[in-house]
């Protein structure tokens, strides 16, 4: 396991995303969230077009796994039922850790959701480590 693979693949984006704020879909997310299914959409119904794990290659040979280090939700613009949002998830930070368990990696992601004429609707930062 070396953290070097990793910290040079600081700023690697995945292939860019669409999604479509979708009627079937935002109720079966306000129903897991325990909300009325009226009103605006909320900002982390973006959660539901993160790609996750995060498939970074450099990551495979660090640890056997993922782990949720938390996740920040910036917001910048309504969202709206049918709204087109285009996304790419990048690799913005490494740090290497020592723990109970052993050694770690946290990875620092972000994914900025955007809609088609390039209006920032919400930006997404994911801490998600390997061990």
């Amino acid at each position: 396991m070396s953290i070097d693979r990793l910290r040079e693949s600081i700023g690697w984006t995945h292939r860019e995303r669409e999604d479509i704020v979708e009627r079937r879909h935002l109720r079966a997310f306000l129903h897991a969230i325990g909300e009325p299914e009226e009103g605006a959409v909320p900002l982390t119904f973006t959660a539901c077009f993160l790609d996750e794990p995060p498939p970074l290659p450099a990551a495979q040979d660090y640890g056997k796994g993922w782990l949720n280090g938390g996740d920040r939700f910036e917001y910048h613009a309504p969202l709206r039922l049918g709204d087109v949002v285009r996304s790419r998830l990048r690799l913005d930070d490494v740090v290497e850790k020592g723990g109970r368990t052993g050694t770690m990696a946290i990875l620092t992601f972000v994914t900025e959701f955007r809609r088609p004429d390039g209006e920032l609707v919400v930006r997404h930062v994911g801490t998600r480590i390997r061990r």
